[in-house]
């Protein structure tokens, strides 16, 4: 009875008094947002500021506290009061991620029970949870009145959004934050490697710069929620302080590159001022980290609006030139990304207090811009392709146009090469023919040049071209050659006595042995003349040739031919040469000795053969 008394009295003061602080709970306590508590700004020492009097603190209920940008430490006081008989533990929450530092002390009477000081300009390892947000465990004593004490420092503005959560209610709360955060989060950044990616296969720069814009809202996404500081960098918190005014100017200054990727006309006055405000804000990201914290932040915010504001001016002057999907999404980026950095113009200089947590403002804004970037560019490629298929499909027809006549053309060329060709075939035709007889007449002529018409054997015009060759192919191979000179003896008086048609019959009878009597295809027997043969041995030596020669004579000796029941007989005479030749343009040496020989069988008794040299 005695505690629901004191909750009541509690409650009352809570109503009633204008500086009452206290914050009474129990064991059903699950959270407590926006709790009231007091501030002061007076340069108070922690002594000072436990005993300072109620006069110098002010009252701040039901919402969050902000002095803007200010180089002045500010304290709160606030009171707790446990009205179980167990101790109570709880979670503090300062709603801030970007406070620098926040020193925590929790009395319970004169006793100090916690001291902690965390912030994202200290090390992460200073904090009691390992996390991004800024947390202090509490523990109540049972039926205390504890008083807490904060000193928040912060060279980027302080707002000081207060909570008190249950452990498990927390937890709840924050698994429920994390999810949602992170499937925008990854959204976005799933964007930013689609971007990306595009670039990759296209090489199209303005999906790099949608790609690069993406990127510097993601990581701004991640450390204004407190996740660079905790996962990039956490021993060197100094990065903190950088890499969010970094990533303001870098946005706005990438957006400037990605619109000239995507408009269609320069604006000819807003153009140099334009050029070199971005310029500017590009050469001012070389040397932002050289300035105070201070000045720092103004710039930060200050210059990106005022380089956005000159974007949306040359976007819409573009619109109103020619009117694109691409433009205006662009637009539409830049508009929400504007609005972001008044937003946050306005909760960092205490302008307007909107009275929020988390600044979904900035998330969604964030969001939006990345979507309508990533159509401005998916949009334009289309377009681009559509105009490239388009002029290719011009070209095309073109093409077909061309190729249409040139088909004409070319069937009329084909049907003039045809009748051409017809035309020559029949004239080659004819030509063919006429060479073909010509060649046949050409043939039947050597034939008769080249060939004694009385016996069929070749005549002395081949034997003199038949004994060059032989007389090459002895010099060539070293192989001798037997020339076999024959006379029929006594063919006048046969002629005489028994008439020419049988000294005709007689010459062939002699050419039918000599030749019957020759083995081998290169062996050839040849007419000389008259009633004289001539027969070349090619690789021949002389006691084969002699041998030839002696059967030859053999057989004509033994052949008598019939005349009017009367049997006529008759010899020959052969002279035999044998030599390999030394000299090819001399073949009458072969010739010229195989005669000397013959004439001495002549000589010495006919019927008979003798080679060269001659023995006597």
């Amino acid at each position: 009875m005695k505690r629901v008394w004191l909750l009541l009295c509690s409650l009352l003061l809570i109503s009633f008094s204008s500086h009452a602080t206290n914050i009474v709970l129990d064991k059903n306590f699950k959270r407590l947002q926006d709790i009231p508590f007091e501030y002061s700004l007076q340069p108070l020492t922690l002594n000072q500021a436990k005993l300072a009097p109620n006069p110098q603190w002010q009252q701040l209920a039901d919402q969050a506290l902000n002095l803007g940008v200010t180089d002045q430490a500010v304290w709160l006081r606030l009171q707790v009061s446990n009205t179980e008989n167990s101790p109570l533990a709880l979670l503090l929450s300062i709603d801030n991620p970007l406070l620098d530092k926040v020193a925590v002390y929790h009395y319970d009477g004169q006793s100090t029970l916690l001291f902690k000081e965390i912030g994202d300009a200290l090390p992460l390892n200073n904090r009691q949870i390992k996390t991004e947000s800024l947390l202090v465990k509490l523990v109540l004593p049972p039926n205390s009145d504890s008083k807490l004490l904060l000193r928040v420092e912060s060279k980027n503005g302080v707002r000081v959004p207060l909570s008190l959560w249950q452990h498990d209610e927390y937890l709840k709360y924050k698994s429920k934050f994390n999810l949602m955060y992170g499937l925008l989060v990854g959204f976005i950044l799933s964007l930013a490697i689609t971007c990306l990616v595009l670039f990759g296969f296209s090489r199209k720069h303005y999906f790099a710069l949608s790609g690069g814009i993406l990127i510097t809202l993601w990581l701004l996404l991640i450390y204004l929620y407190g996740f660079g500081y905790r996962y990039f960098h956490p021993s060197v918190p100094a990065l903190q302080q950088v890499a969010i005014p970094t990533m303001l100017m870098l946005t706005a200054y990438l957006f400037k590159p990605l619109l000239e990727q995507l408009r269609k006309n320069i604006n000819v006055y807003l153009h140099p001022v334009h050029n070199w405000c971005n310029r500017l804000l590009g050469i001012s990201l070389l040397f932002i980290w050289l300035l105070p914290p201070n000045a720092m932040i103004i710039i930060s915010l200050a210059a990106p609006t005022v380089v956005m504001f000159m974007h949306i001016t040359a976007i819409t002057l573009d619109i109103r030139t020619k009117r694109t999907q691409p433009l205006i999404a662009l637009l539409t980026a830049a508009i929400v990304y504007f609005s972001a950095l008044l937003y946050l113009i306005s909760v960092v200089f205490n302008v307007y207090d909107f009275n929020t947590r988390g600044l979904p403002f900035v998330f969604f804004s964030f969001l939006i811009c990345s979507l309508s970037l990533s159509f401005a560019t998916i949009k334009h490629y289309l377009i681009e392709r559509d105009a490239q298929v388009a002029a290719q499909q011009s070209k095309i027809a073109q093409s077909e146009a061309h190729d249409a006549l040139l088909q004409e053309r070319l069937a009329l060329q084909e049907q003039a090469r045809l009748d051409l060709e017809a035309n020559i075939e029949e004239r080659t035709f004819e030509l063919q023919v006429t060479l073909r007889e010509l060649e046949e007449k050409n043939r039947a002529l050597e034939q008769i040049n080249m060939e004694d018409p009385l016996t069929k054997i070749k005549n002395r015009r081949y034997f003199d071209k038949k004994l060059v060759m032989d007389l090459r192919r002895s010099r060539r191979e070293q192989t001798p050659l037997s020339v076999i000179m024959l006379d029929i003896d006594h063919f006048k008086s046969i002629n005489d006595t028994y008439g020419h048609l049988i000294g005709d019959q007689t010459i062939r009878a002699v050419a039918d042995i000599i030749k019957n009597r020759l083995k081998r295809p290169l062996d050839e027997v040849v007419r000389y003349g008259g009633e004289e043969f001539v027969v070349l041995l090619p690789n021949t030596v002389l006691s084969g040739a002699i041998e030839l020669a002696e059967q030859i004579r053999q057989a004509i000796m033994d052949t008598a031919i019939t005349v009017a029941n009367t049997e006529i007989k008759f010899t020959i005479s052969a002279g035999v040469y044998s030599a390999i030749a030394e000299d090819i343009n001399n073949p009458g040496l072969f010739t010229g000795c195989a005669d000397q020989a013959l004439y001495h069988a002549k000589q010495s008794g006919r019927n008979r053969v003798v080679s060269f040299p001659i023995l006597d």
